[in-house]
């Protein structure tokens, strides 16, 4: 299929405009250019449901068993208590004699927009005396705590828990208010699927210090977490009752009530299939009074529980359907789409999802806002949901769906209101004014009177209101808010002002009722300092020591750091995937490359950005043209030589930065003839990481990469291998058994090189478990060797006491002890934090066990690292994790040594018959060694570094006696080393000089 029909599921829109850095532009300035991507083929309903399922399938095959195909039961539990056992890493006392020390880990945002957020609340004392808390959950990220207001905010997640919330509430009784609870669980637009699920909840969470600590409701965790088979794994929706304190749970297909603050818990309303995964959202409101609404996914298997129910005691068996019959047009509403049904009225399982608002200043008015099965997209596009009102004290019911937003821009996915298949919801209701009423899909929406009309709906926020009449090349992000709308809260002392929670973090407004401006009405500012971003890929610049970032990230695009700049500039839209900072000198000169979802690429430069896919790819039953996270290979060292990944295909530019879609390009076909032999232009095995070979190119540089099958190839010179050339198969032995006897997937999520020896490699893999063919489940994820190069490597299985979690990333470190001994450290992010080891090589060939320990201590905790990028002029190791944004630290004692290929044994040290000794030990002037009757050395190497690891001297001598003059060096100790040129024999000693 030729690269122009790519769908893009909005314009790409990227930085475009020289200066911008120098100046640090806000971000609503008009700073963007179209993608020149084609023609835009618009996309079905049917081709929306395989996007989502996109990024399901790739988070799944991440993690699944790669035999089984299933989530390891309890695999969570047992990951998070291994993790607890390993110790910290902690400095040594002498940097010489224990080179392992600690690393200090510094927050790189994006400070400037969060990650996704459905749960916000306001302390209802918010305003009282000194209190300013707000609790806010990121569904991946943890629970969040501010005491400023939302200027600042802790995370108060337990070290022991997992990052995962997506309900929020608080007791409101009088004395009570400082019980809260948590619940955490996505259906949609996460990983929740019938085949696997990736951030399911773990039971409840409750605080009794108002929000300071959090502690696990020990009823409430009985199931797998890595499966969908327990109440609590899915949590809608959680209220109290404000007289008598009940808590309610909307979990998903059942309602759960404890009468007890949360110490027992018991079904009060629930489907015949409560174990499936599809069609169950609920959502519950209580009135001021105690009564009790509930609504039931239209889409539910049980049509007799579809629809709105409500009950004055919440006891299982008093629930009354008042909305939602199970037969349309006989004991439903006139005009209710909420319930499934197929063509002539026939019972259908489509979803429909159901969500609730009382008017806080009127409890007797209820909205009902639901998904309507309506399609909002093409020339004859309608709004993709509903809203009744329901007024109890006067017994009536408004049907005000012909009054949903449309501008009549016919924009597929922003206007009319798009929902997405329920994924983003949101009706509320103005504190003080039942009729004031905002509703959001993709954007946020305000009616001043209740949406009885077209005529008094405002659009106020998501994507920017641009007018009737405006084309795609003006879609942009509304200011200082965010496309995808879940929640939207007010501060119980102003009911003008009002949280807005978004996939882009939190939005604050001081005024919600703001009329000043045509196309922006209201006025946001994007709360700061919410680091919760989903990183999929992070890279840093290379030919720099400026701290400059790049990232792709779930639902946010791309955004890069400038030098010490947590305000990160967003340079795409969409989903982000790999990206690359090929240049960045100054403002008027960067080139970038960014991806977003199923396979866009697009090199960003001064005044242009341009989409570069090539032509003539791959797609699939999604219209894309790549895995949901789109990858490529840059050469980091030479970065106009650039790899397009293109699920089992491997397209090569050596001229990237001129590169087009239509010119550029040559499509390695060896790779993909090797990689899938069956099926070269298939979609069904993928290449998910690319390593090269580090520093100036060289001919026998390679480029090692990974696939979805499990097998590790190498092709040698990557830049001027011919198109036919075939990559070898250098898959550990072990691996390559398991794929041949089990027909075993297993995703190789990178691939880490010795950037001074290209021979030594460390690839891992993400599953969490592969079962044998005798039922044994065994995970053997992270794979070390030094001999790469050769035909058949010799590979060694370096676990290690890190056995049980999913091994996202990894990194080799070159660095130098302090007498200039070059040694590495190694890293590896996983499911449940960041760990590294030392000394490899030494440790197998002693036969000791590896030794990994966590880093990061508080900073990091066990959050999931996902990428991990390294630049080892500087030993600069960069983090992207999934839920809490950027991290980065600088290790010390670099040792970049490109191409040197220094991966030989470690040198003999201290051998008389190489060098006598040295003297004296404490000196004012000089030193002075004689040699011992090697005389087959040619040459020696003398070298005196200080304790700070730092080289103060070096000099060269062919194997003769010497003096070594010392007198311009300060005072304090140093010490010498003396290596033969071959390094095998080194001779060390300490000195003072005075």
């Amino acid at each position: 299929m030729n690269k122009t029909s790519v769908i893009l599921p909005v314009t790409l829109i990227c930085l475009a405009l020289a200066g911008y850095f120098l100046y640090k532009a806000p971000q609503s300035s008009s700073l963007s250019l179209e993608v020149n991507a084609g023609k835009k083929k618009k996309k079905s309903k049917e081709v929306k449901a395989m996007f989502h399922d996109q990024r399901v399938r790739y988070e799944y095959e991440m993690i699944r068993d790669g035999a089984t195909g299933k989530i390891p039961k309890g695999i969570h539990d047992r990951e998070l208590q291994q993790a607890y056992r390993i110790p910290l890493r902690e400095r040594g006392g002498n940097l010489f004699l224990s080179p392992f020390g600690d690393n200090s880990y510094t927050a790189a945002g994006p400070n400037n927009i969060g990650g996704r957020t459905r749960a916000v609340v306001f302390d209802k004392r918010f305003g009282t005396g000194s209190n300013r808390v707000i609790i806010a959950g990121a569904v991946s990220g943890g629970i969040f705590r501010s005491a400023d207001g939302g200027s600042t905010w802790t995370l108060v997640t337990p070290l022991n828990n997992i990052h995962n919330v997506t309900a929020l509430a608080q007791d409101p009784r009088p004395g009570k208010e400082n019980i809260w609870y948590a619940g955490g669980g996505e259906p949609y637009g996460n990983s929740a699927s019938a085949i696997g699920a990736f951030y399911l909840g773990y039971g409840l969470l409750k605080s009794v210090d108002n929000g300071l600590t959090w502690s696990r409701v020990s009823s409430t965790f009985n199931g797998d977490l890595e499966r969908f088979d327990d109440a609590y794994d899915i949590v809608h929706e959680i209220v109290v009752n404000p007289t008598n304190g009940h808590v309610y749970i909307a979990a998903h297909r059942r309602l759960i009530r404890s009468t007890d603050e949360g110490a027992s818990f018991s079904t009060v309303f629930i489907g015949s299939q409560p174990s499936a995964a599809d069609n169950g959202q609920m959502d519950i409101v209580c009135t001021n009074t105690g009564r009790l609404y509930l609504s039931v996914n239209g889409g539910l298997p049980d049509q007799d529980r579809r629809g709105v129910w409500t009950s004055s005691t919440g006891n299982s068996g008093s629930w009354t359907r008042f909305a939602g019959g199970q037969t349309i047009g006989t004991d439903s509403i006139t005009g209710w789409r909420g319930n499934s049904y197929g063509a002539g009225g026939a019972i259908s399982d489509v979803s429909k999802r159901i969500i609730l608002a009382l008017a806080p200043s009127n409890n007797n008015i209820l909205y009902a806002f639901y998904e309507n099965g309506l399609l909002g997209e093409g020339s004859s596009a309608k709004p993709e949901a509903d809203l009744f009102k329901f007024d109890f004290g006067a017994n009536t019911v408004a049907n005000l769906s012909a009054n949903m937003p449309d501008f009549n821009l016919q924009q597929d996915g922003i206007d009319p209101i798009s929902v997405q298949e329920g994924y983003n919801m949101l009706v509320a209701v103005k504190p003080d004014n039942p009729n004031v009423v905002f509703v959001g899909g993709t954007n946020l929406y305000r009616s001043t009177n209740g949406f009885t009309s077209t005529t008094a709906t405002s659009w106020i926020g998501g994507y920017q209101y641009w007018g009737t009449g405006a084309s795609s090349a003006s879609i942009v992000i509304y200011p200082e808010n965010h496309p995808d709308i879940h929640n939207l809260v007010f501060d119980p002392t102003n009911a003008n002002r009002a949280l807005c929670a978004t996939d882009g973090g939190l939005h604050l407004t001081d005024n919600i009722m703001a009329t000043n401006s045509t196309t922006e009405p209201v006025a946001w500012n994007t709360i700061n300092n919410y680091q919760t971003t989903q990183y999929y890929h992070a890279n840093i610049q290379h030919n720099s020591t400026q701290f400059h970032f790049i990232g792709g990230m779930q639902d946010n695009s791309c955004f890069i750091r400038v030098n010490d700049d947590n305000k990160q500039i967003r340079l795409s839209f969409g989903d982000g995937g790999a990206t690359a900072i090929a240049k960045l000198n100054s403002g008027s000169d960067f080139t970038f490359y960014v991806t977003s979802q199923l396979g866009t690429l697009v090199r960003s430069v001064p005044n242009d950005a341009i989409e570069i896919t090539p032509n003539g790819l791959t797609d699939n039953e999604a219209g894309g043209f790549g895995d949901f996270v789109t990858y490529f290979g840059i050469d980091n060292d030479n970065p106009t030589d650039l790899y397009y990944v293109n699920f089992n295909r491997v397209f090569r530019t050596t001229n990237a930065q001129t590169a087009t879609s239509s010119s550029g390009w040559t499509e390695l076909t060896g790779i993909a003839s090797q990689v899938n032999p069956s099926n070269p232009s298939g979609d069904d095995i993928s290449i998910r990481t690319i390593e090269l070979s580090r520093g100036p190119y060289i001919s026998t540089h390679a480029m090692y990469f990974g696939t979805t099958k499990g097998n590790v190839f190498r092709l040698n010179d990557p830049r001027n291998a011919a198109a036919t050339a075939t990559p070898v198969d250098i898959t550990p032995p072990q691996i390559k058994t398991w794929i041949a006897d089990q027909n075993t997937f297993l995703n190789v999520a990178d691939i880490a090189v010795n950037p001074n020896n290209d021979e030594e490699i460390m690839v891992v893999y993400s599953n969490y478990t592969v079962t044998t063919s005798g039922g044994e489940q065994t995970a053997f994820n992270i794979w070390w060797t030094n001999n790469a190069k050769s035909a058949t490597p010799t590979w060694k299985l370096i676990e290690g006491n890190l056995t049980l979690p999913s091994i996202r990333s990894c990194a080799i470190v070159a660095r130098k002890d302090a007498a200039g001994k070059a040694y590495s450290d190694y890293y590896v992010g996983t499911s449940v934090g960041l760990y590294s080891s030392f000394g490899v090589k030494d440790t197998l060939d002693a036969n000791k066990p590896i030794n990994w320990k966590r880093e990061g201590g508080a900073t990091l905790n066990y959050a999931v690292v996902n990428s991990l990028a390294y630049r080892p002029q500087d030993n600069t190791l960069l983090l992207g994790t999934h839920g809490n944004g950027m991290y980065y630290t600088q290790i010390p004692t670099a040792n970049f040594l490109p191409n040197a290929n220094t991966g030989v044994d470690d040198p003999v040290r201290n051998d008389k018959n190489f060098i006598q000794y040295s003297w004296p030990g404490i000196t004012t002037n000089s030193l002075q060694f004689r040699i011992g009757n090697m005389f087959e050395v040619r040459k020696l190497v003398i070298m005196v570094h200080n304790l700070n690891g730092q080289l103060v001297y070096r000099n060269e001598t062919g194997y003769q006696n010497g003096t070594i003059d010392v007198s311009r060096l300060a005072k304090g100790a140093y010490v010498l080393s003396i290596s033969s040129g071959d390094y095998k024999q080194q001779f060390v000693r300490k000195f003072v000089k005075q």
